[in-house]
């Protein structure tokens, strides 16, 4: 995908999330508002050619996840910077991971061995709370 596309759920007016009856129900609403049949102004054409081409690739499941995962698309938060590989976006976890390998090299008490490990998987799982919002 070029950089330069446009945000094809902006053009339908629609949420990233959107199902795919809301997409359809959008493009068939502004495909009746631009058509150049009914709308007379000069933008209409491009307009029209823009709409169709969105829904084009957001029908589409396969092309509307290349079109998710090409970053052309809106971010929201917790996602991925566009090209960022599984490792940079989950290193996060690896400090509190090594917090309890280091704990359990060094053989403290088995009561910090617990909290260490109880505060990692707070933290994960706060983490994915978080990515589940989004």
């Amino acid at each position: 995908m070029r950089p330069a596309e446009p945000d094809y759920y902006a053009v339908l007016q629609v949420d990233p999330q959107a199902e795919m009856e809301v997409i359809q129900a959008a493009y068939r609403r502004l495909a009746a508002k631009y058509h150049p049949d009914v709308d007379s102004s000069p933008g209409a054409t491009e307009k029209m050619k823009l709409l169709n081409v969105a829904y084009e690739v957001l029908s589409h499941p396969e092309k509307r996840k290349a079109y998710d995962i090409s970053g052309a698309g809106p971010r929201r938060q917790g996602d991925p910077a566009p090209g960022a590989t599984p490792r940079q976006w989950t290193a996060w976890w690896l400090l509190p991971a090594a917090a309890v390998i280091i704990a359990a090299i060094f053989r403290p008490s088995p009561k910090l061995f617990l909290v260490l490990g109880f505060l990692s998987l707070a933290l994960w799982l706060f983490r994915r709370w978080q990515a589940s919002k989004s």
